[in-house]
């Protein structure tokens, strides 16, 4: 069986498994008359948009209206160990973007033309990531407010992020001052580990990683990670801003309705929206403003549509230039990670998938909400370091994320057709077999990329190029990556209660590289190195000093007036972390925004 038909047949089977242990979250939604007029329009119920809408719709004379593109989330997406189901080709609830030929990295994937899945339903991507709660370095806020952005530094989005959060977790007293309670999204730590995941700490101790709280500003060290759950279940901004707020009058969710342009009056003010719902064109239109929450990759391409873009760009394509903003599209920065870095262990000891989905964790979840399946799979820890930096020892540079599996550790039936054959072959030996691995992944990258239109169809796909590892120092920071993550995993706790053996073989295309010289690990990085998927950066926030600012720091559309964005594509720099956290907070600060420029705080 092939890997996209053996992905097929694991999310059917997901689903029938999460239509047995749990019940689908179904939103209250709306039609709206063609031509309906309310005070805001946001687009797209993601990470950013839900909190947007929810927030907005507080204001009690305010009436507010979310559109989505896609419909209610499965069932599945509700489950943590489930995630692997939203990689179904078939899914018609994900966007499957496709990147062009890339040079630089993935060298060893079959193809090297990449996948990125979007999520195309309530909740966006938030529902099918793999809920990773982390909300970067203070330094990078402080760096955003340095770089001309007011009331993005630390000291004010930290007062954003606990305002989100309901933390359920134990709190060390000195890690108190730093968390929310009784916010919106429930955030926890992981509560189940494997073997491996339990002994995280203990490793990272050897190499004087003590344990910390990353969601404070303490930022180097071990650390159990924190996902948004609530009662073994995943929690969206979806779940937290929107379930509970749609029972007001004044709130709307329209979903199936793809917007495919910014209406503008002559006077270049966001005046509404063109939007397709049920076969038909169809008009919204907003007497206050249009809140764009359509994420990295598709608030460009809809800016774009409606002439707001590159010039250059536009003109190719014969769409009507409104207003010439050279940075949309631009800016594109996401995270690298290296696969590659592996450890064999004592057998029946580690995550099959028998011990995550068999009987006795299928009957945990069910009576108890507890176990393997509260968990995304492998996820359990992961290290913040210095490799690169001795001027800032404090600041990391790379996250280590200790996954709890083997590339095959599945027998090749999910994991390994992406591969080439020469890499499916190179894992043969060790098929079935349990075992760790040790993931560097580049948090601040230089490598830039863009987000382009491949015509004006507005139901094209964007074309994204992230042009990953195309600086060179992200490769050299990526080279000490990996010999630190080497020293990791051969940590004697590992080796002592686990059996940890490291596979000490060079992938057949470097092989004629002195093993784990830094040429070799030059050779792994550019066959091994891929993208987390975090779009950032592509509308991004900067002061009207800077020509490829396409918001001001108040997230209003430079050139138009009642238009503002609201996602990861205002990023002025990529945060240090799974962005999902950021996010949110950007769609809480947003609101808030909103709400100071018409008089209501």
């Amino acid at each position: 069986m092939g890997s996209t038909a053996a992905i097929s047949l694991f999310a059917t089977f997901s689903n029938i498994i999460a239509g047995m242990f749990t019940t689908p979250t179904v939103y209250t939604t709306s039609v709206m008359p063609d031509d309906t007029i309310v005070d805001f329009i946001v687009v797209g119920s993601g990470s950013a948009g839900s909190v947007v809408a929810g927030r907005l719709s507080e204001v009690p004379d305010w009436e507010v209206l979310l559109l989505e593109a896609g419909g209610q989330p499965p069932a599945f997406t509700k489950i943590p160990i489930l995630q692997m189901a939203s990689a179904n080709p078939n899914a018609n609830f994900i966007n499957f973007y496709k990147t062009p030929p890339q040079k630089n990295y993935n060298q060893f994937l079959a193809s090297n033309e990449l996948t990125y899945p979007r999520g195309r339903m309530i909740g966006g991507t938030g529902a099918i990531n793999l809920m990773v709660h982390s909300r970067g370095n203070p330094q990078d806020y402080d760096n955003w407010a340095q770089l001309g952005n007011p009331g993005w530094d630390w000291e004010t989005v930290l007062k954003y992020f606990k305002k989100s959060e309901d933390y359920r977790s134990p709190l060390e007293p000195k890690d108190a001052p730093f968390h929310g309670i009784g916010g919106p999204l429930s955030v926890q730590k992981v509560g189940w580990m494997p073997p491996v995941g339990k002994l995280a700490i203990e490793a990272g101790k050897e190499l004087g990683l003590e344990e910390i709280d990353y969601n404070t500003e303490t930022k180097i060290g071990s650390n159990i990670l924190q996902l948004p759950l609530r009662d073994g279940q995943r929690v969206t901004s979806a779940d937290a801003y929107l379930m509970p707020n749609l029972r007001r009058q004044n709130l709307k969710l329209q979903i199936n309705s793809q917007v495919i342009k910014i209406i503008l009056n002559n006077d270049n003010v966001a005046i509404g929206v063109r939007y397709v719902h049920r076969n038909k064109v169809k008009r919204a239109f907003a007497r206050r403003e249009v809140i764009i929450s359509a994420g990295g990759a598709d608030t460009p391409k809809l800016l774009m549509l409606s002439g707001i873009g590159p010039r250059e760009q536009l003109d190719k394509l014969g769409i009507k230039t409104r207003v010439d903003l050279p940075g949309v599209g631009q800016n594109y920065k996401d995270h690298v990670l290296l696969e590659g870095i592996h450890w064999t262990i004592h057998p029946n000891i580690s995550s099959s998938v028998l011990s995550l989905l068999g009987p006795s964790a299928l009957l945990r979840y069910q009576e108890k909400r507890e176990g393997p399946m509260t968990v995304p799979p492998g996820i359990g820890a992961s290290y913040f370091i210095n490799v690169g930096n001795p001027d800032e020892p404090t600041v990391p540079d790379i996250q280590v994320l200790l996954a709890s599996q083997l590339v095959g550790q599945d027998y090749g039936i999910l994991t390994l057709g992406k591969f080439k054959q020469s890499v499916q072959d190179y894992y043969k030996p060790t098929l079935g077999r349990d075992g760790f691995s040790m993931s560097p992944v580049l948090l601040r990258p230089k490598s830039v990329g863009t987000v382009t239109l491949k015509s004006k169809n507005p139901f094209d796909p964007p074309v994204l190029d992230p042009n990953c590892l195309s600086h060179p120092d992200d490769v050299e920071l990526l080279v000490k990556a990996s010999k630190a993550s080497v020293q990791l995993g051969n940590a004697k706790t590992f080796r002592r209660s686990l059996g940890a053996e490291p596979i000490n073989k060079p992938f057949p295309d470097c092989a004629h590289l002195e093993y784990q010289s830094d040429d070799y690990w030059r050779c792994h990085i550019r066959g091994m190195a891929g993208v987390m998927a975090h779009i950032s950066g592509t509308c991004k926030m900067a002061p009207d000093s800077d020509p490829m600012g396409v918001v001001t720091p108040r997230l209003k559309v430079r050139g138009v007036k009642n238009l503002r964005v609201m996602d990861s594509s205002v990023m002025p720099q990529i945060v240090s972390a799974n962005i999902n956290a950021a996010v949110i907070m950007i769609g809480e600060r947003g609101a808030d925004l909103v709400k100071e420029d018409h008089g209501k705080i």
